[in-house]
């Protein structure tokens, strides 16, 4: 694999550009040029120099499982550097070389450039970034502000701080559809009578016989392994209407990381959720009894799609004793969560404290009387 790469460069400046998740643009630091994702694609084709043969429609008859096209494959495979961690395994994508102080965003061990991934890694769609580093810090320090007291000495130093960075992660959504029948019985109340000391209910049964189709759209699975899925699970949820194809620019400023988990991986766990949502469907429609009880239920997931999908997050580790901290931003919504590094001693001395400045208190105010 070739270790060369190419970046984007200001058109008047020749400086790197970066996306800007405020105004969705690309803009130059430096000029203070700013241009659209149309003008950044003619840019980056006309910088690709990607042969008209290779860029040609792939034959009506080739079956393909994502929805992305040949020309996007073509510039991601030509534009990606890959880095890894020797020390955790964390495989990185980023649209240009990075500096040879780049550290891993997991475990904080310095980056090895790899090479580049095949258009096969290429993602289909993307959610770009629309919160700022800024809105991320702000939102970190209004999380740790309360615990403050208690929290280890520089976990909100501004040397633990520079290294918080925005992370596209991997995620495999799948639609599909599952048929379903369903047999139940249906039990309405007819009404009570009493006889003596007993009261007689009166109940009508029905049978009643499902059978149909429900289609499941964007069931989501992580595609990553190292991604922790409370952590993820506590920035969630993301709008999947605002999915856009997916385009190599996006990455600028930013970086990404591999999937090393495959759909296959997921399947049983996404099959799952499918069957569930349509039992649910299904159930949801039988209406109007008192109580049912059913019989029978078969479901059966005849279709699944998957798309290869990058959603963003603001990221950032810390290392306590050889004990990582994670907070992490949903770069869509803005909702944030994660793991305090709490120091013990001060929570020790602040929770013993307390009892004992209240009986001195007491003891004091019990002397004067």
């Amino acid at each position: 694999m070739s270790d060369q790469s190419i970046a984007y460069k200001c058109p008047c400046c020749n400086a790197p550009l970066a996306f800007d998740p405020v105004t969705q643009s690309f803009n130059c630091d430096y000029c203070g040029g700013r241009f659209d994702k149309d003008e950044i694609e003619s840019m980056t084709a006309k910088a690709m120099e990607v042969p008209a043969e290779e860029l040609a429609e792939p034959d009506s008859e080739t079956v393909q499982e994502h929805d992305r096209d040949e020309k996007t494959e073509k510039i991601f495979a030509k534009d990606n550097s890959l880095y890894v961690c020797p020390t955790c395994g964390a495989e990185v994508i980023t649209d240009s070389e990075l500096t040879a102080s780049a550290f891993c965003h997991y475990c904080h061990s310095p980056v090895v450039l790899s090479g580049r991934l095949s258009g096969e890694f290429c993602p289909d769609m993307i959610i770009p970034f629309k919160m700022t580093q800024e809105q991320a810090l702000a939102n970190f320090d209004q999380w740790t502000r309360k615990h403050r007291m208690f929290l280890q000495k520089d976990f909100r130093s501004r040397k633990t701080l520079e290294k918080i960075k925005g992370l596209y992660v991997p995620f495999w959504l799948a639609d599909g559809v599952v048929e379903g029948n369903i047999a139940a019985d249906g039990y309405k109340s007819m009404g009570s009578v009493r006889r003596g000391d007993y009261i007689y209910k009166t109940e009508s049964k029905y049978s009643v016989i499902r059978s149909g189709k429900v289609n499941v759209e964007g069931v989501p699975a992580d595609g990553s392994s190292k991604a922790d899925d409370a952590l993820m699970e506590s920035i969630e949820p993301f709008d999947y209407s605002e999915l856009v194809n997916f385009e190599m620019p996006y990455l600028s400023g930013h970086c990404a990381e591999k999937y090393d988990v495959t759909n296959d991986m997921v399947f049983d766990r996404v099959r799952n959720r499918m069957t569930e949502a349509a039992k649910s469907e299904f159930r949801n429609s039988v209406k109007g009894y008192s109580r049912v009880i059913y019989t029978n239920e078969r479901y059966v997931l005849r279709g699944i799609r998957w798309k290869y999908v990058m959603l963003p997050m603001w990221f950032l580790s810390y290392n306590h004793k050889g004990k990582m901290y994670y907070y992490a931003m949903n770069g869509q919504t803005g909702k944030y969560g994660g793991t305090l590094p709490v120091n013990k001693l001060k929570l020790a001395l602040f929770s013993f404290g307390i009892p004992v400045l209240a009986a001195a208190a007491a003891a004091f105010i019990m002397s004067i009387v």
